[in-house]
């Protein structure tokens, strides 16, 4: 009898802060078809905010969403969102793990904290995206996904609210493909499906 622990599972990895908001919530208005992979959202959030995000974008999408618990399995078909204050990790058997260990960037949820430990999982990504945001989280993390040889997509910092966060992962690796304002959300629907 299969098991879903059997069953095949990818990941895409997408990352953001600042301005990176209403790029989620139009990145969740394409997912009108089951997924083949597990989706992770990492949005920097304050220690004190106390808004679910599957919540805010239940209208957006019909695919499962929720803010996983620790030791909670990652399943394909679903769509996670990192609780704020935690770092969310990626364990190689394939269950989401908590972490309270010192700020990344003045930021837990790290960015990186969660595209590192997808790096050395094991788990297949099948691609990795860093939008708009103030700091450089997630530019490490990028750079060890790309060196894995797993897919990775950066936001073209020209367009983005807040430039930094693409514009540190461009810097470390030349790896990344920019994603470029006129067809930003053509180019995420052609990673996804």
């Amino acid at each position: 009898m299969k098991t879903a622990d059997d069953e095949p599972l990818s990941l895409v990895l997408i990352g953001g802060s600042s301005g990176s908001f209403s790029i989620f919530e139009e990145i969740l208005k394409l997912l009108t078809r089951p997924l083949s992979f597990a989706l992770v959202f990492i949005l920097h959030r304050g220690k004190s905010s106390s808004s679910s995000l599957p919540e805010l974008f239940k209208t957006k999408t019909r695919v499962y969403m929720k803010e996983p618990y620790h030791l909670d399995p990652i399943r394909t078909n679903s769509i996670y969102f990192a609780f704020p204050d935690y770092h969310l990790l990626i364990g190689p058997d394939r269950r989401f793990y908590y972490d309270v260990s010192e700020k990344d960037f003045f930021s837990r949820p790290s960015i990186d904290a969660t595209f590192m430990s997808a790096a050395v999982s094991g788990i297949p990504v099948k691609a990795a995206m860093l939008f708009s945001g103030s700091s450089a989280d997630g530019a490490s993390g990028m750079k060890a996904l790309a060196q894995k040889g797993y897919p990775t997509y950066v936001q073209n910092p020209d367009f983005a609210e807040s430039p930094r966060m693409p514009r540190e992962a461009i810097q470390q690796s030349d790896q990344h493909k920019v994603l470029n304002e006129n067809n930003l959300y053509q180019e995420i629907t052609n990673i996804l499906y």
